[in-house]
């Protein structure tokens, strides 16, 4: 009887998820603790099946490979990936793209060059059209897949803008840049360049606060004003933010603050912002030793973005990537301190090229040359 007992407890271990073998594990244990001696053959034939689980998991985690023979030659020069943030869903235009930096990876030269597009850049669509590249990812998001579809025509419209071949897209969302950062990272370190304050950043959930204006008074408002000028009547829905010069420590939302706020700075400051915190989170990978358990790491990040760039590629150029913390980091930022200018359009408010709307000829060369250069303008 005891041995048909233990026949059946071990079949319905075998079945169980492995949060499930924990929980019956330990149930177990108490289990046979009251029970004594007698049972102690089934226990330690958990134990080992436990033990044999965890050999097997370890078994499963690939040498982190470093042969470059496998890597066409092309590849081993450089590799552009394209980043976009966007709020997501419960946010006002959730859609549009929030962030969008060029990842440029120079392994020859062992540099990393993130270059910020701004948002209200304006380009001709392959029908004709104009459209700012913000909403050129929202407006793009169709079929079964719609984040994928969308990121990857930025993708291709953007590698003819800069004359750069990028090959892979990632976009996340708000919560998910927080829950990578602070969960998935367990914080980063960032090095703010110079004191930051913002007191108009956005509380989340408090968009329709009323603030105390009765709904004739807000009508008034909304037909009288508008912009920022409109919002700061509404002084309940925003909250003061600050960080000091230095290496600060940033949970997700922290991180999210700080990338994202914008009433106390121009969208070029943000994206040097945004470069502070890319090169945080680069750093917080490689501290973790992402690269040594890529499916581990891989299957952790994935279930927060979108993205064409899967386990196989990012193994395929693992081997490149190992020593990537050491490289520098440049900041290229597209603004009209150089090559854009401010214009109005369809559209409203909108960057152009200097040298003509949607000629990109001085653009793509201010890339070249700062991609060439020791320190690039726009810093």
């Amino acid at each position: 009887m005891l041995q048909k007992l233990k026949q059946k407890l071990l079949n319905s271990y075998r079945g169980l998820s492995k949060k499930q073998k924990r929980l019956f594990f330990t149930f177990l244990f108490l289990l046979l603790m009251s029970v004594g001696v007698s049972t102690a053959v089934t226990f330690r034939q958990l134990q080992k099946e436990q033990k044999a689980d965890v050999a097997q998991e370890n078994q499963q985690i690939p040498q982190l490979n470093d042969d470059l023979s496998q890597i066409a030659s092309d590849d081993q020069k450089e590799l552009n990936v394209l980043l976009i943030g966007y709020g997501g869903a419960g946010h006002q235009g959730g859609m549009l793209a929030d962030l969008i930096q060029i990842a440029h990876i120079d392994f020859e030269n062992k540099i990393i060059a993130f270059i910020s597009i701004p948002r209200d850049l304006e380009l001709k669509l392959n029908d004709g059209s104009y459209r700012k590249i913000n909403t050129v990812f929202s407006s793009h998001m169709s079929g079964s897949e719609p984040i994928i579809n969308a990121g990857q025509v930025t993708k291709n419209l953007l590698s003819s803008v800069s004359n750069l071949n990028i090959k892979y897209f990632i976009a996340i969302d708000f919560v998910g840049f927080q829950r990578l950062v602070g969960q998935e990272l367990g914080s980063i370190e960032v090095d703010v360049k110079t004191d930051f304050a913002d007191q108009w950043y956005p509380i989340e959930g408090r968009q329709l606060d009323p603030c105390g204006h009765s709904n004739e008074e807000i009508a008034h408002l909304t037909e009288t004003l508008s912009g920022f000028e409109l919002e700061k009547q509404f002084a309940c829905r925003y909250e003061k933010i600050y960080f000091s010069a230095g290496t600060q420590k940033m949970e997700g939302g922290d991180a999210l603050k700080y990338v994202r706020s914008r009433h106390s700075s121009s969208d070029f400051d943000r994206s040097r912002r945004q470069v502070e915190v890319l090169t945080g989170i680069r750093k917080k990978l490689f501290d973790l030793d992402a690269l040594s358990n890529i499916p581990r790491f891989f299957k952790q990040v994935g279930q927060h973005v979108a993205s064409d760039f899967d386990l196989t590629i990012l193994q395929y150029f693992a081997p490149l990537l190992i020593n990537a913390n050491d490289f520098a980091i440049k900041n290229i930022n597209i603004s009209t301190e150089n090559v854009l200018t401010s214009s109005k359009s369809n559209n409203g408010s909108v960057l152009i090229p200097k040298v003509g709307h949607n000629n990109w000829s001085e653009l793509q060369s201010f890339i070249q040359q700062n991609l060439a250069s020791e320190t690039p303008a726009g810093e």
